[in-house]
């Protein structure tokens, strides 16, 4: 009786993980064949390239959110850093000659460094949330971006560097490759190293971790710094894009690369999430966002479509944990 009764619950359980691990593709792939039934145009090259192009820079900063979700944080000012980073990456590369271009986005990941490291001992070490302190670091750095620049673009980057964000290889954005990159590289970090392992570990149960010689405070410390170091690249990548720093740039970019880690399968109670999910949470907010487009909706209505996205996603994963 007993067998009879653990037979049911388990393929239960393993329907339920195979949903979880694998849902998200089934919608992005049913999403993708309907665009494509229904709008021609959706499978241009253009139109495929504009997604790539246009959702890579939030593709990196949301692989780096992917860890911050795992542990059982997250970080709203991803998007400011990017920001920030953009500008200190333009102001440089326009002072220092020749050497503008290593010097300026050598100073942009160091700032992106910075951020991180304050953002990680204020949580880590003085226990603020990370709401309360990756928000008022959103806006001390907005508002310091502001002051320094009187909220104008910093233009004079030279005008080659703009094949980093614009250009192409072999009919590839170079964004996206970086994106892909990125995403390969730190998913391996989160699933074959001992870091990730840890991770994992202790967004499931940080007091176990730490009864196991995990230090859960050195973790999160680091997990921030990755976290803000992704923002700095997709700022660097955002001057590529626009030839200019922009005081403006990533407006919202936070709650974009939260709810891609939180569609692609991510618990925000902590301990489970995959790059693979990420990535396709970014392409499928992408896609739809392209798709409203096509059919002419107001770009004003995007934002609502994710939104309700998310809603739906953290719904399914509250319904999943209880």
């Amino acid at each position: 009786m007993a067998q009879s009764m653990a037979g049911p619950q388990q393929s239960t359980s393993s329907f339920s993980q195979g949903l979880r691990r694998n849902g998200i593709l089934g919608a992005f792939i049913i999403v993708v064949v309907a665009l494509a039934l229904t709008k021609q145009q959706f499978w241009s090259i253009e139109n495929i390239t504009n997604i790539l192009q246009q959702n890579s820079v939030i593709g990196i900063i949301a692989c780096g959110m992917t860890f911050a979700i795992i542990i059982g944080g997250f970080d709203l000012s991803v998007g400011a850093t990017a920001a920030m980073a953009s500008v200190v990456c333009a102001v440089v590369m326009t002072t220092s000659g020749q050497f503008g271009v290593p010097l300026g986005v050598g100073a942009a990941i160091a700032a992106g460094i910075m951020v991180g490291a304050i953002n990680g001992a204020l949580i880590a070490y003085l226990r603020i949330n990370p709401f309360v302190a990756t928000l008022g670091m959103m806006t001390i750095i907005r508002g310091l971006v502001y002051v320094s620049t009187n909220a104008t673009p910093v233009f004079g980057v030279p005008y080659e560097f703009t094949n980093l964000g614009l250009g192409k290889i072999y009919g590839a954005p170079i964004v996206t490759l970086i994106f892909a990159a990125i995403a390969l590289l730190l998913g391996a970090v989160l699933q074959l190293t001992r870091f990730g392992h840890h991770v994992y570990a202790t967004g499931g149960n940080a007091r176990a971790t730490s009864v196991m010689g995990i230090d859960p405070d050195r973790l999160r410390f680091l997990t921030y710094v990755l976290v803000s170091v992704c923002a700095a690249i997709s700022g660097v990548l955002l001057v590529g894009q626009t030839a200019s720093g922009q005081p403006q740039a990533a407006m919202g970019y936070e709650l974009t690369a939260i709810a891609a880690v939180i569609v692609g399968g991510a618990s925000l109670g902590g301990g489970y999430g995959r790059m693979f999910g990420t990535v396709i949470g970014v392409l499928l907010l992408g896609v739809v966002s392209n798709g409203l487009n096509l059919f002419g909706v107001s770009p004003f209505w995007q934002p609502v479509a994710t939104g309700v996205i998310l809603i739906l996603a953290v719904g399914l994963d509250r319904t999943r944990r209880d």
